[in-house]
Protein backbone atom coordinates (compact mmCIF):
# COMPACT_ATOMS: atom_id res chain seq x y z
CA UNK A 1 0.00 0.00 0.00
CA UNK A 2 1.36 3.21 -0.86
CA UNK A 3 0.93 5.88 1.56
CA UNK A 4 2.04 9.46 1.75
CA UNK A 5 4.34 11.09 4.74
CA UNK A 6 4.00 7.09 6.53
CA UNK A 7 6.44 3.92 5.73
CA UNK A 8 4.42 1.56 8.16
CA UNK A 9 3.20 -1.26 5.67
CA UNK A 10 -0.21 -2.79 5.98
CA UNK A 11 -0.84 -5.83 8.20
CA UNK A 12 -2.06 -9.13 6.73
CA UNK A 13 -5.85 -8.52 5.70
CA UNK A 14 -8.37 -10.43 7.90
CA UNK A 15 -10.72 -10.61 5.02
CA UNK A 16 -10.29 -13.93 3.14
CA UNK A 17 -9.59 -14.29 -0.54
CA UNK A 18 -11.21 -16.92 -1.11
CA UNK A 19 -14.55 -15.86 -1.70
CA UNK A 20 -13.27 -14.28 -5.03
CA UNK A 21 -12.78 -17.42 -6.79
CA UNK A 22 -16.19 -17.73 -7.81
CA UNK A 23 -16.45 -13.99 -8.89
CA UNK A 24 -15.77 -15.32 -12.70
CA UNK A 25 -19.11 -17.54 -12.83
CA UNK A 26 -20.75 -14.02 -14.12
CA UNK A 27 -20.08 -11.00 -15.95
CA UNK A 28 -20.07 -8.46 -13.10
CA UNK A 29 -22.78 -5.81 -14.28
CA UNK A 30 -23.99 -3.51 -11.53
CA UNK A 31 -23.35 0.05 -13.02
CA UNK A 32 -26.64 2.13 -12.29
CA UNK A 33 -28.45 -0.14 -10.19
CA UNK A 34 -30.76 0.94 -7.21
CA UNK A 35 -29.50 1.39 -3.40
CA UNK A 36 -28.68 -1.61 -1.41
CA UNK A 37 -28.62 -1.79 2.11
CA UNK A 38 -25.37 -3.99 2.53
CA UNK A 39 -23.41 -1.26 0.29
CA UNK A 40 -25.13 1.29 2.59
CA UNK A 41 -24.28 -0.84 5.60
CA UNK A 42 -20.38 -0.42 4.16
CA UNK A 43 -20.39 2.89 3.72
CA UNK A 44 -21.70 4.03 7.31
CA UNK A 45 -19.50 1.50 9.00
CA UNK A 46 -16.25 2.98 6.99
CA UNK A 47 -17.09 6.20 8.20
CA UNK A 48 -17.46 5.56 12.39
CA UNK A 49 -14.31 2.72 11.86
CA UNK A 50 -11.89 5.52 10.12
CA UNK A 51 -13.50 8.38 11.41
CA UNK A 52 -13.77 10.44 8.15
CA UNK A 53 -16.64 12.52 6.67
CA UNK A 54 -17.66 10.47 3.83
CA UNK A 55 -16.95 6.89 2.54
CA UNK A 56 -18.22 4.97 -0.40
CA UNK A 57 -18.26 1.71 -2.81
CA UNK A 58 -17.52 2.65 -6.75
CA UNK A 59 -17.52 1.09 -9.89
CA UNK A 60 -15.80 2.14 -13.14
CA UNK A 61 -16.96 1.94 -16.33
CA UNK A 62 -15.08 3.96 -19.30
CA UNK A 63 -14.08 7.44 -17.75
CA UNK A 64 -17.06 7.70 -15.15
CA UNK A 65 -16.66 6.73 -11.74
CA UNK A 66 -20.11 6.06 -10.40
CA UNK A 67 -20.65 5.89 -6.53
CA UNK A 68 -22.59 2.40 -5.68
CA UNK A 69 -22.83 3.36 -1.98
CA UNK A 70 -21.50 7.15 -0.74
CA UNK A 71 -22.67 8.44 2.87
CA UNK A 72 -21.32 11.51 3.54
CA UNK A 73 -20.86 13.22 0.44
CA UNK A 74 -23.78 14.35 -2.09
CA UNK A 75 -22.40 12.65 -5.11
CA UNK A 76 -23.35 9.95 -7.58
CA UNK A 77 -21.00 10.17 -10.06
CA UNK A 78 -17.48 11.81 -11.56
CA UNK A 79 -15.55 12.18 -14.49
CA UNK A 80 -12.61 9.76 -13.96
CA UNK A 81 -9.81 12.56 -14.33
CA UNK A 82 -12.17 15.03 -11.84
CA UNK A 83 -11.94 12.32 -9.17
CA UNK A 84 -8.89 11.69 -6.38
CA UNK A 85 -9.34 8.28 -7.53
CA UNK A 86 -6.97 8.47 -10.57
CA UNK A 87 -3.35 7.97 -8.95
CA UNK A 88 -4.73 5.24 -6.69
CA UNK A 89 -6.02 2.84 -9.79
CA UNK A 90 -3.20 4.00 -11.88
CA UNK A 91 -0.70 2.37 -9.26
CA UNK A 92 -3.22 -0.51 -8.60
CA UNK A 93 -2.15 -0.52 -5.23
CA UNK A 94 -4.29 0.88 -2.14
CA UNK A 95 -3.60 4.42 -1.08
CA UNK A 96 -3.54 6.96 2.02
CA UNK A 97 -2.66 10.34 1.52
CA UNK A 98 -2.79 11.95 4.71
CA UNK A 99 -2.90 15.78 3.49
CA UNK A 100 -3.51 16.26 0.12
CA UNK A 101 -2.22 19.82 0.22
CA UNK A 102 1.39 18.00 0.51
CA UNK A 103 0.97 15.46 -2.47
CA UNK A 104 1.25 17.24 -6.00
CA UNK A 105 -1.24 14.75 -6.93
CA UNK A 106 -3.66 15.89 -5.10
CA UNK A 107 -2.53 19.64 -4.53
CA UNK A 108 -4.92 21.11 -7.22
CA UNK A 109 -8.11 19.15 -7.60
CA UNK A 110 -10.78 20.79 -7.46
CA UNK A 111 -12.04 18.52 -4.81
CA UNK A 112 -8.90 20.13 -2.30
CA UNK A 113 -8.93 23.33 -3.60
CA UNK A 114 -12.78 23.87 -3.85
CA UNK A 115 -15.51 22.28 -2.52
CA UNK A 116 -15.56 19.87 -0.45
CA UNK A 117 -11.99 20.69 0.08
CA UNK A 118 -10.85 17.53 1.00
CA UNK A 119 -7.52 17.05 2.94
CA UNK A 120 -7.62 13.44 3.86
CA UNK A 121 -7.81 10.08 0.96
CA UNK A 122 -8.12 6.84 1.17
CA UNK A 123 -9.13 4.68 -1.58
CA UNK A 124 -8.58 0.47 -2.07
CA UNK A 125 -9.00 -0.82 -5.89
CA UNK A 126 -11.84 -3.42 -6.26
CA UNK A 127 -10.80 -5.76 -9.18
CA UNK A 128 -13.10 -8.75 -10.54
CA UNK A 129 -12.03 -12.24 -10.76
CA UNK A 130 -9.40 -11.79 -14.00
CA UNK A 131 -7.74 -8.85 -11.76
CA UNK A 132 -9.21 -5.90 -13.79
CA UNK A 133 -9.48 -3.24 -11.33
CA UNK A 134 -13.75 -2.35 -11.79
CA UNK A 135 -14.01 -0.17 -8.99
CA UNK A 136 -12.84 1.42 -5.55
CA UNK A 137 -13.60 1.53 -2.02
CA UNK A 138 -12.92 5.10 -1.04
CA UNK A 139 -13.06 7.64 2.55
CA UNK A 140 -12.66 11.26 2.59
CA UNK A 141 -12.34 13.90 5.23
CA UNK A 142 -12.03 17.53 5.42
CA UNK A 143 -9.13 17.52 7.51
CA UNK A 144 -5.59 16.07 7.30
CA UNK A 145 -4.71 12.79 9.68
CA UNK A 146 -2.03 11.71 11.27
CA UNK A 147 -0.06 7.88 10.26
CA UNK A 148 -2.13 5.00 11.92
CA UNK A 149 -1.75 1.68 11.58
CA UNK A 150 -5.31 0.81 12.82
CA UNK A 151 -6.31 3.03 9.75
CA UNK A 152 -4.61 1.17 7.33
CA UNK A 153 -6.25 -2.17 8.23
CA UNK A 154 -9.39 -0.99 8.88
CA UNK A 155 -9.16 0.63 5.02
CA UNK A 156 -7.82 -3.04 3.74
CA UNK A 157 -10.84 -5.00 5.71
CA UNK A 158 -13.61 -2.65 4.40
CA UNK A 159 -11.92 -3.07 0.87
CA UNK A 160 -11.91 -6.63 0.89
CA UNK A 161 -15.59 -6.35 2.21
CA UNK A 162 -16.74 -3.93 -0.23
CA UNK A 163 -15.08 -6.08 -3.26
CA UNK A 164 -16.36 -9.80 -2.09
CA UNK A 165 -19.97 -7.96 -1.98
CA UNK A 166 -19.93 -7.00 -5.05
CA UNK A 167 -18.06 -9.68 -6.63
CA UNK A 168 -20.04 -12.53 -4.97
CA UNK A 169 -23.37 -11.99 -5.01
CA UNK A 170 -25.72 -10.14 -8.01
CA UNK A 171 -28.71 -7.97 -7.18
CA UNK A 172 -31.69 -10.69 -6.08
CA UNK A 173 -34.26 -11.67 -8.72
CA UNK A 174 -36.17 -9.37 -10.39
CA UNK A 175 -34.24 -6.90 -10.10
CA UNK A 176 -31.47 -9.00 -10.83
CA UNK A 177 -33.49 -10.41 -14.18
CA UNK A 178 -33.99 -6.37 -15.21
CA UNK A 179 -30.31 -5.19 -14.90
CA UNK A 180 -29.30 -8.54 -16.91
CA UNK A 181 -32.29 -7.02 -19.96
CA UNK A 182 -31.43 -3.27 -19.99
CA UNK A 183 -27.87 -1.84 -20.92
CA UNK A 184 -26.45 1.16 -18.36
CA UNK A 185 -28.28 4.14 -20.36
CA UNK A 186 -31.87 2.25 -19.78
CA UNK A 187 -31.81 1.47 -16.07
CA UNK A 188 -30.02 5.01 -15.47
CA UNK A 189 -33.47 6.46 -17.04
CA UNK A 190 -35.12 3.98 -14.23
CA UNK A 191 -33.17 5.06 -10.98
CA UNK A 192 -34.29 8.03 -8.97
CA UNK A 193 -31.57 10.59 -8.65
CA UNK A 194 -32.58 11.92 -5.65
CA UNK A 195 -32.96 9.12 -3.79
CA UNK A 196 -31.20 6.43 -5.48
CA UNK A 197 -33.99 3.42 -6.21
CA UNK A 198 -35.84 2.92 -8.87
CA UNK A 199 -38.27 5.63 -10.42
CA UNK A 200 -42.03 5.05 -10.84
CA UNK A 201 -41.50 3.69 -14.24
CA UNK A 202 -38.80 1.21 -12.95
CA UNK A 203 -41.36 0.13 -10.04
CA UNK A 204 -44.45 -0.59 -12.03
CA UNK A 205 -42.27 -2.72 -14.78
CA UNK A 206 -40.78 -4.75 -12.13
CA UNK A 207 -44.31 -5.00 -10.57
CA UNK A 208 -45.90 -6.32 -13.83
CA UNK A 209 -43.09 -8.35 -14.25
CA UNK A 210 -43.64 -10.08 -11.12
CA UNK A 211 -47.50 -10.33 -10.96
CA UNK A 212 -47.13 -11.95 -14.87
CA UNK A 213 -45.21 -14.55 -12.83
CA UNK A 214 -47.35 -15.09 -10.18
CA UNK A 215 -50.17 -16.55 -11.84
CA UNK A 216 -48.00 -19.39 -12.75
CA UNK A 217 -45.79 -19.57 -9.78
CA UNK A 218 -48.46 -19.09 -7.24
CA UNK A 219 -46.14 -16.25 -5.30
CA UNK A 220 -48.37 -14.03 -3.47
CA UNK A 221 -47.19 -10.45 -4.39
CA UNK A 222 -47.94 -7.73 -1.76
CA UNK A 223 -47.58 -3.59 -2.40
CA UNK A 224 -47.12 -0.95 -0.20
CA UNK A 225 -48.07 2.83 -1.01
CA UNK A 226 -45.55 4.81 1.40
CA UNK A 227 -46.45 8.49 2.27
CA UNK A 228 -44.49 10.76 4.27
CA UNK A 229 -47.05 12.75 6.54
CA UNK A 230 -47.42 16.34 6.21
CA UNK A 231 -44.36 16.56 3.91
CA UNK A 232 -45.61 19.99 1.97
CA UNK A 233 -45.87 21.46 5.57
CA UNK A 234 -41.59 20.10 6.16
CA UNK A 235 -40.88 21.67 2.83
CA UNK A 236 -42.20 24.85 3.58
CA UNK A 237 -41.31 25.27 7.32
CA UNK A 238 -37.46 24.16 6.79
CA UNK A 239 -37.27 24.36 3.21
CA UNK A 240 -36.76 21.85 0.35
CA UNK A 241 -33.33 20.95 1.47
CA UNK A 242 -34.73 19.43 4.18
CA UNK A 243 -37.60 17.91 2.39
CA UNK A 244 -34.83 15.85 0.19
CA UNK A 245 -33.01 15.16 3.05
CA UNK A 246 -36.34 13.57 4.41
CA UNK A 247 -36.05 11.65 0.81
CA UNK A 248 -33.35 10.20 0.82
CA UNK A 249 -33.52 8.60 4.31
CA UNK A 250 -36.73 7.57 3.78
CA UNK A 251 -35.73 5.40 0.84
CA UNK A 252 -32.63 4.43 2.49
CA UNK A 253 -34.68 3.44 5.73
CA UNK A 254 -37.08 1.25 3.62
CA UNK A 255 -34.44 -0.61 1.98
CA UNK A 256 -32.74 -1.27 5.54
CA UNK A 257 -35.82 -2.85 6.41
CA UNK A 258 -36.82 -5.44 3.83
CA UNK A 259 -35.04 -8.18 2.12
CA UNK A 260 -32.70 -7.70 -0.33
CA UNK A 261 -35.00 -8.92 -2.85
CA UNK A 262 -37.87 -6.68 -2.13
CA UNK A 263 -37.97 -3.80 -4.41
CA UNK A 264 -38.14 -0.12 -3.65
CA UNK A 265 -39.22 2.88 -5.76
CA UNK A 266 -40.12 6.86 -5.75
CA UNK A 267 -43.29 6.53 -6.68
CA UNK A 268 -44.13 10.41 -6.93
CA UNK A 269 -43.04 13.64 -4.91
CA UNK A 270 -43.56 12.05 -1.54
CA UNK A 271 -44.97 8.29 -2.05
CA UNK A 272 -42.84 5.28 -1.78
CA UNK A 273 -44.04 1.71 -3.59
CA UNK A 274 -42.91 -1.33 -1.62
CA UNK A 275 -42.93 -4.85 -3.71
CA UNK A 276 -43.13 -7.66 -1.08
CA UNK A 277 -42.27 -10.99 -3.17
CA UNK A 278 -43.63 -14.14 -1.20
CA UNK A 279 -45.83 -11.79 1.08
CA UNK A 280 -48.95 -13.21 2.76
CA UNK A 281 -50.83 -10.03 4.93
CA UNK A 282 -49.11 -10.66 8.32
CA UNK A 283 -45.28 -10.20 6.77
CA UNK A 284 -47.23 -6.92 4.74
CA UNK A 285 -48.11 -5.73 8.63
CA UNK A 286 -45.01 -6.98 10.18
CA UNK A 287 -42.80 -5.47 7.39
CA UNK A 288 -44.79 -1.72 7.67
CA UNK A 289 -44.26 -2.74 11.62
CA UNK A 290 -40.25 -2.38 11.28
CA UNK A 291 -40.29 0.87 8.85
CA UNK A 292 -42.22 2.64 11.02
CA UNK A 293 -40.09 1.68 13.80
CA UNK A 294 -36.93 2.31 12.22
CA UNK A 295 -38.23 6.06 11.31
CA UNK A 296 -39.08 6.98 14.94
CA UNK A 297 -35.39 6.37 15.48
CA UNK A 298 -34.53 8.73 12.34
CA UNK A 299 -34.22 12.53 12.69
CA UNK A 300 -33.26 15.51 10.10
CA UNK A 301 -30.99 18.42 10.84
CA UNK A 302 -32.55 21.46 10.35
CA UNK A 303 -31.50 24.99 11.85
CA UNK A 304 -33.91 24.99 14.40
CA UNK A 305 -32.91 21.35 15.47
CA UNK A 306 -34.02 17.52 14.88
CA UNK A 307 -37.18 17.36 13.08
CA UNK A 308 -39.10 13.74 13.02
CA UNK A 309 -41.18 12.25 10.49
CA UNK A 310 -44.45 9.97 10.65
CA UNK A 311 -45.30 7.71 7.94
CA UNK A 312 -48.61 6.40 6.29
CA UNK A 313 -48.94 2.91 4.57
CA UNK A 314 -51.58 1.71 2.54
CA UNK A 315 -51.55 -2.31 1.56
CA UNK A 316 -52.56 -4.79 -0.33
CA UNK A 317 -52.34 -8.47 -1.51
CA UNK A 318 -52.85 -10.82 -4.76
CA UNK A 319 -54.54 -13.58 -3.97
CA UNK A 320 -52.24 -16.91 -5.28
CA UNK A 321 -52.16 -17.67 -8.63
CA UNK A 322 -55.08 -15.28 -9.97
CA UNK A 323 -54.18 -12.69 -12.20
CA UNK A 324 -53.87 -9.13 -10.87
CA UNK A 325 -52.60 -6.05 -12.89
CA UNK A 326 -49.87 -3.63 -11.42
CA UNK A 327 -52.43 -0.65 -12.17
CA UNK A 328 -55.13 -2.67 -9.93
CA UNK A 329 -53.18 -3.40 -6.81
CA UNK A 330 -51.70 -0.03 -6.98
CA UNK A 331 -55.52 1.27 -6.58
CA UNK A 332 -56.08 -1.31 -3.83
CA UNK A 333 -53.22 0.26 -2.15
CA UNK A 334 -53.97 3.39 -2.36
CA UNK A 335 -57.45 2.86 -0.93
CA UNK A 336 -55.83 2.00 2.03
CA UNK A 337 -53.33 5.08 1.89
CA UNK A 338 -56.10 7.25 1.73
CA UNK A 339 -58.21 5.49 4.68
CA UNK A 340 -54.86 5.87 6.81
CA UNK A 341 -54.94 9.60 6.31
CA UNK A 342 -58.42 10.17 7.01
CA UNK A 343 -58.36 7.95 10.10
CA UNK A 344 -54.90 10.03 11.23
CA UNK A 345 -52.26 8.85 9.97
CA UNK A 346 -48.91 7.47 11.02
CA UNK A 347 -49.49 3.97 10.52
CA UNK A 348 -50.30 1.33 7.98
CA UNK A 349 -53.75 -0.11 6.44
CA UNK A 350 -54.61 -3.08 4.86
CA UNK A 351 -57.04 -3.55 1.97
CA UNK A 352 -59.68 -4.47 2.34
CA UNK A 353 -59.39 -6.06 5.49
CA UNK A 354 -58.81 -2.64 7.71
CA UNK A 355 -61.58 -0.61 5.53
CA UNK A 356 -64.38 -2.87 5.23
Amino acid sequence: MAVHDDPTSLSESLASKATMQIAGLHKFDGFYTPLEERFERISRLARKAMGVRAAGVTLIADDKLWFKSIVGWRISELLLKDSLEQPMIDSGEPLVVLDTLKDARFAKSPLVTGGPKFRFYAGYPIRDATGEIIGTFCAFDTQPKAADETLFETLSDLGHLAERELLTSDLWDAQSQLVRKLGSARRQALLDTLTRVWNRRGGVELLDSLLKESETSGERIAVCMIDIDLFKQINDKYGHPVGDQALRKIAAGVVASVRPDDIVSRYGGDEFLLILRDAAPDHCRLVAERISANMEKTRLRTRQGSVSVTLSIGMAVSDAGKPMTAKKIIEQADQALYHKKQSGRAGATLYPDDIR
